[in-house]
């Protein structure tokens, strides 16, 4: 019989895994609250926000027939329900409300460029969030 110098909570952790692995999960991460958290702020909560906000533009009512996949993708999850997600948001308004800012502020220098014709400034704010993507897309891979 094979040793093993696994604790019983590790061996419980890998019965876990191997769990959602089987259901088809590409992968198991355990993390703690914190980081969690502050994670779901970024890939989830501030989603639904900016979607939400994006489709209150007078133009989404008129854009029948312009829209292509970016919009789809964009507003995809504005449709949710709003008594679940105001209280999540709310459970993590710390953490979503300091990358609200963040994109605001981003936000800010587009407006700013486009305000001020600086076709140059654009150009590199675009660069800046291709070269980002494509640095976080390849490092995903791994």
């Amino acid at each position: 019989m094979e040793q093993t110098n696994l604790s019983e909570f590790d061996i419980k952790v890998e019965k876990i895994k191997k769990y959602f692995l089987s259901l088809g999960f590409g992968e198991v991460i355990f993390t703690d609250e914190e980081t969690h958290d502050k994670t779901i702020a970024f890939t989830s909560q501030l989603c639904h926000v900016v979607s939400n906000a994006f489709i209150k533009s007078d133009t989404a009512k008129l854009h029948h027939g312009f829209s292509a996949g970016s919009y789809k993708d964009l507003t995809r999850v504005a449709r949710l329900n709003s008594n679940l997600w105001s209280q999540l948001m709310i459970d993590n308004a710390e953490n979503l409300s300091c990358e609200l800012k963040t994109l605001i502020d981003n936000l800010s220098k587009y407006y700013i460029a486009l305000e001020n014709k600086d076709q140059e400034e654009l150009k590199k704010l675009l660069e800046d969030g291709n070269l980002l993507k494509i640095e976080i897309d390849a490092r995903n891979k791994k």
